[in-house]
């Protein structure tokens, strides 16, 4: 029975140490809960945990992305200027750099498209 429960324990420190290093690239201070509540949520739970984090990371993900949007600007400012904000945000750390590669590579291949 010892052996189980540590194993349990290993296991869901190295899932929450996991999700601690992934809520630190992309510069967020809580996907659902903040990390410490990860830490919790993983001595519960253990590698079960790790599911509900990826389901959970997927919407910040895509809030990340359409927030850094709306800073860097659309189509109306100048391909140059929507770089440099780009650059500017992951600089000042408020980005992590999953989110601005992402968006740096959008903004290249001419992302956000013209509105009709």
């Amino acid at each position: 029975m010892f052996e189980k429960s540590l194993i349990w324990l290993v296991v869901a420190s190295g899932v929450a140490l996991m999700i601690a290093h992934d809520m630190q690239r992309l510069a967020v201070h809580r996907v659902g809960v903040t990390r410490t509540g990860w830490l919790l949520v993983c001595a519960g739970l253990g590698p079960f945990a790790g599911v509900i984090y990826l389901f959970l990371r997927r919407t910040v993900w895509r809030e990340l992305i359409e927030s850094t949007w709306k800073f860097v600007g659309d189509e109306a400012h100048p391909l140059s200027m929507r770089r440099r904000r780009l650059i500017a945000l992951r600089r000042a750390g408020l980005i992590g750099a999953p989110v601005f590669r992402r968006c740096l590579a959008l903004l290249e291949a001419g992302y956000p498209p013209p509105k009709d």
